[in-house]
């Protein structure tokens, strides 16, 4: 599933990572490669799937993620997120003048939301710790 919607694809190669395939395949250019190795972020995106009957999200990091790994899962983009309109977290981006050069920016919001989504998801009514926050 891409964003809200499902999606077939034949893997004509089976070490196409994700974030070749958004970009080349879905046209999804907000997410960036920037170190090819799942050091810098630039290419985080959300991933959905079903744990006990709920649909939790975890950010991961696209270019080292092989397609085939995210089969029967949710795929959330930076795209996807500003949909309908912009996610608050962009918009706080926005407000806050958050960016840097802006090539790194949708990582930065895929992460952030990453971590809000990942607090929600576990029901948590406190702000999430530093740790959590270190690891999103």
């Amino acid at each position: 599933m891409l964003g809200r919607k499902i999606i077939e694809t034949e893997l004509d190669d089976p070490t196409t990572t994700l974030l070749e395939y958004l970009r080349e395949q879905a046209e999804l250019k907000g997410t960036k490669e920037g170190c090819a190795e799942g050091d810098c972020g630039a290419c985080t995106v959300l991933i959905g799937e079903l744990k006990d009957g709920r649909l939790q999200h975890t950010s991961a990091n696209a270019c080292i993620l092989l397609l085939g790994m995210v089969d029967e899962k949710q795929i959330i983009t930076v795209e996807h997120a500003a949909l309908p309109e912009p996610h608050p977290v962009q918009r706080a981006m926005v407000a806050t003048d958050g960016s840097q050069c802006g090539f790194c920016t949708p990582g930065f919001v895929m992460s952030m939301i990453g971590l809000q989504a990942a607090h929600a998801d576990n029901d948590h009514d406190s702000p999430p710790t530093r740790e959590a926050i270190d690891q999103a």
